[in-house]
């Protein structure tokens, strides 16, 4: 949102470029690059006007809120309160200076408290702010009087799903996080009250659904069809604000990225295989994973135990995967993200389609044909289309004995020229429709020279703008992409 006037004259200059150059390209005075394909083209265009829409939106909010037409702010959660204060400050006409001499601050203490959506105030502080604009706030938004103890507060989470160990890593900023063994009645509250307004923020829970008797709730489309089962409520129940917590990401990721050129995404294996080797020269997890991008996916990495391995989401159209694997095999991660590109490739003309991972051994990913379909491109698109014909050979000098793979498959790899650790993991695929879990001994072939998380969050870093998203939202994104605890 627009938060002062410097920022709605930039708005309004960029508003001006921007449609000038949509002008431009839509009455052909723009002459089109040679070579460029149209489809291309077309995607600019799209990604212009799409960022003139919204550009457009925030001068009008600003304009209504500035001349004072905006009468009453209503709240649905405790996340919307710090932009409610922005918003409240400038329909009120009053300036920086002025909010500041009536709480006794610097000018640039509100102006830093607003550039950051109050991320470093504390709940005592927003309620000053509020009290400051004479706005009223709803009780059922605060945070419950009742028993506010850390034991209390992190019961009640974990009924809901929500553990302790995730909440500090993702939820809460890490200074914050240590105030929780704090004996300090304000650090404690400042911490709660940022775990609570990030709760609400993520899942668009009220603050009494967190952390008193309402019972919160999850929209079921961001769960999936394959809502797959574990074996305890309480694991389904993580399962679920964990695959909620990945959609959100996901949806931030695609604001991020908006202006991506977008492009049909194969369903040919070997088509895929050449294409990726013709252009970076071999075919590997870093090389897909750019090709990938290429094509208009962006991909979020994840590195949180438990919960699925992957995911692919479209909304409005636009794909986006991903992946969360804790191995640190580069063949592995290629084999998911190859999976996951076949999924984003079905029913193409679906403007929504979601799919999210049970484990490779549950037996609903077994017997789901979408699965073994899935599968066997991942085989075939990182095999250059010999999968099959590699795992028949494997299957023969092993003599039908699956201990002997385990050496019988680095010597068919080698006699091939492919990757030892792509054909195994097309071997553990192979052997799970036969009911057999070869998948342990399979990572035990895979080298661990590099990060595959690493790789994934740096092309993420390299290709997405960070700076569209909102001061809690990148705060949040960030944290997830923070270093995996080991």
């Amino acid at each position: 949102m627009i938060k002062n006037d410097r920022q709605y004259r930039i708005t309004k200059a960029a508003v001006t470029r921007f449609a000038e150059s949509l002008r431009a390209l839509e009455t052909g005075r723009t002459t089109p690059t040679p070579g460029v394909d149209p489809i291309i083209q077309q995607a600019e265009r799209n990604a212009i006007k799409s960022q003139l829409d919204e550009l457009r939106a925030e001068l009008r909010e600003y304009e209504e809120l500035a001349s004072g037409k905006v009468g009453l702010l209503e709240l649905g959660s405790l996340a919307e309160l710090p932009q409610a204060l922005v918003r409240a400050r400038i329909a009120s006409g009053m300036s920086h200076k002025e909010l500041a001499e009536k709480l006794g601050l610097k000018e640039q203490q509100v102006q830093k408290y607003e550039a950051t959506d109050y991320q470093a105030a504390s709940l005592a502080r927003l309620l000053e702010v509020a009290r400051a604009l004479n706005i009223n706030i709803r009780e059922e938004l605060l945070l419950p009087k009742a028993d506010r103890s850390v034991a209390s507060v992190f019961g009640r989470l974990r009924d809901i799903g929500l553990s302790k160990d995730f909440v500090l890593a993702r939820l809460v900023p890490r200074e914050l996080a240590a105030s929780l063994a704090s004996d300090s009645k304000d650090a404690l509250d400042q911490a709660l009250f940022a775990a609570t307004r990030a709760i609400s923020h993520v899942f668009g829970w009220t603050s009494a659904a967190v952390l008193g008797q309402d019972q919160p709730w999850l929209k079921e489309g961001v769960l999936g069809a394959a809502r797959f089962k574990v074996s305890e409520s309480a694991e389904q129940k993580s399962l679920e604000v964990y695959t909620f917590y990945a959609h959100f990401l996901a949806l931030l990721l695609l604001k991020a990225t908006d202006d991506l050129p977008r492009f049909p995404l194969p369903t040919d294996p070997e088509g895929l295989h050449r294409a990726v080797v013709d252009k970076y020269g071999e075919m590997s997890f870093r090389t897909a994973l750019l090709y990938c991008w290429d094509l208009g996916v962006p991909v979020l990495p994840l590195s949180d135990a438990g919960a699925f391995h992957g995911a692919c989401w479209r909304v409005n159209g636009r794909n986006v995967i991903v992946l969360k694997q804790r191995t640190q095999s580069l063949a592995r991660w290629l084999f998911d993200l190859l999976h996951e590109m076949r999924h984003a490739a079905e029913r193409p003309d679906s403007p929504t389609h979601t799919v999210v991972e049970a484990p490779e051994t549950s037996h609903e990913r077994i017997n789901s044909e979408e699965e073994k379909d899935a599968s066997w491109f991942a085989g075939e698109a990182s095999l250059g289309g010999r999968a099959e014909e590699l795992a028949e050979r494997c299957t023969e000098l092993a003599k039908n004995s699956i201990p002997r793979l385990k050496s019988v498959v680095p010597e068919v790899a080698k006699q091939a020229g492919v990757d030892a650790a792509a054909l195994a993991n097309y071997m553990a695929f192979r052997l799970s429709l036969q009911g057999e879990n070869w998948w342990g001994a399979a990572t035990n072939l895979q080298p661990k020279d590099e990060v595959p998380w690493a790789i994934a969050r740096d092309v993420l870093l390299q290709r997405a703008d960070l700076s569209r998203l909102s001061g809690l939202d990148r705060e949040l994104f960030m944290q997830a992409l923070r270093e995996p605890e080991v």
